[in-house]
């Protein structure tokens, strides 16, 4: 009987409470392999806080759901306010005079000993996500070979690090998110056009939650928008919040639901702050949701906005995402917004016209259906691997 195939995962943080697009997305398909009967290794971080690496998660191998899980120690933290200064420094410096090695090891999280685990390592293909860390960008060329990249790759300043051209042209194979995201990195590297490649790393099943259950238990009566994951001003906290003030003046019984971190200045009239959900709990809240907001500028796919559609509810986009803005043109899920005023005036046509927002929710599901299963998703990498293999051999 043959083996069961196997893959390894390098990702910087693996843990079922960390709240992340990644973190959630490398849980998924490590899981979706796993119920495959795959063999999974997720290689990872003692890290739990990205800010400053910070964190105490078990570094000895466990198994969950059928995933094996073996972490290193973080070796360094990163200060925050430090470190903003150090980026604005050296991204002003000529790209000959940029001192690379030092701020990718400050970016962290620096783990020694997971690249020298890697280097030691057999020969396991390997996926690393994403192009941004220390891990991946050290890791990746001295792992054994097959080596699988995805990016998750945004329109970002590090994008265009030497160091991160380097490590691409390392990768055996990449595996991108979206078509924007392909674009994205064969623009900023065009050695990735060399690489071999496919589009469509994620699969999203629907949920059918329970938004009667979950009214009931949080005593949220009125229409609401939804946003899950961090509030950060990368991830458009700040538009979302002041459209959301201007939605009130109009609409006095809106409220916006949020669940993820929590974020002090979030706490404004009608915003209702929920912390972390288990998975029923979200569900739900996606179930009652008048929509789903996506307010951040900076995506490589999208997890959120995937996982509205899949329930048949429409999305609110932030248009200075190329990957949102294609979303919305190729599924007809969504209304778009570039400011705070689009973003209230957007949500206002939806809690007004159910019409609407019932038929964006059901384009958007059957563009989920079409594009984004599961059973593709693991075809799409067992072509990846065999074109690693060829590639290495």
């Amino acid at each position: 009987m043959p083996d069961p195939p196997r893959l390894r995962i390098v990702v910087p943080r693996f843990a079922p409470e960390i709240v992340g697009g990644v973190e959630t997305h490398m849980r998924r398909l490590a899981a979706s392999l796993a119920g495959r009967g795959w063999q999974v290794d997720v290689w990872s971080t003692t890290a739990v806080d990205e800010a400053t690496w910070e964190g105490n998660l078990p570094q000895r191998a466990e198994t969950a759901n059928g995933v094996s899980v073996q972490r290193f120690p973080v070796a360094r933290r990163r200060r925050p306010w430090l470190f903003h200064q150090a980026s604005r420094a050296l991204f002003r410096l000529p790209v000959a005079l940029r001192p690379e090695h030092a701020w990718l090891c400050a970016q962290g999280p620096y783990s020694p000993s997971l690249v020298r685990a890697l280097a030691g390592s057999g020969s396991t293909p390997t996926l690393f996500i994403p192009y941004l860390y220390h891990p991946t960008v050290y890791g990746l060329p001295v792992a054994p070979h097959p080596r699988v990249l995805i990016p998750a790759a945004h329109p970002e300043r590090p994008l265009h690090l030497r160091s991160v051209g380097r490590m691409i042209a390392a990768a055996d194979v990449i595996w991108f998110s979206s078509h924007e995201e392909q674009e994205l990195v064969e623009g900023a590297h065009p050695v990735a056009r060399r690489i071999p490649s496919a589009v469509g790393n994620m699969g999203v099943e629907p949920r059918h939650g329970d938004a009667g259950r979950f009214r009931a238990t949080t005593g949220i009566a009125g229409p609401f928008l939804l946003y899950g994951g961090r509030m950060t001003a990368g991830k458009g906290a700040d538009i979302l919040l002041e459209g959301f003030r201007r939605l009130q003046q109009a609409k006095p019984d809106a409220r916006l639901v949020l669940a993820g971190d929590r974020r002090p200045d979030a706490a404004q009239p009608g915003v209702i702050a929920l912390g972390r959900l288990d998975d029923d709990t979200w569900a739900g809240a996606m179930a009652a949701a008048a929509a789903v907001v996506v307010p951040s500028p900076l995506e490589s796919l999208s997890l959120l906005a995937l996982e509205a559609w899949a329930d048949g509810r429409p999305a609110l986009l932030n248009a200075g995402s190329p990957v949102l803005r294609g979303h919305a043109r190729r599924g007809g899920g969504a209304l778009t917004f570039g400011t705070a005023a689009e973003l209230a005036a957007a949500a206002e046509r939806l809690l007004d016209d159910a019409a609407l927002a019932d038929g964006l929710g059901a384009a958007g599901r059957a563009y989920v259906l079409a594009n984004f299963r599961w059973d593709d998703v693991v075809n799409r990498l067992d072509g990846l691997l065999a074109a690693a293999r060829e590639r290495s051999a």
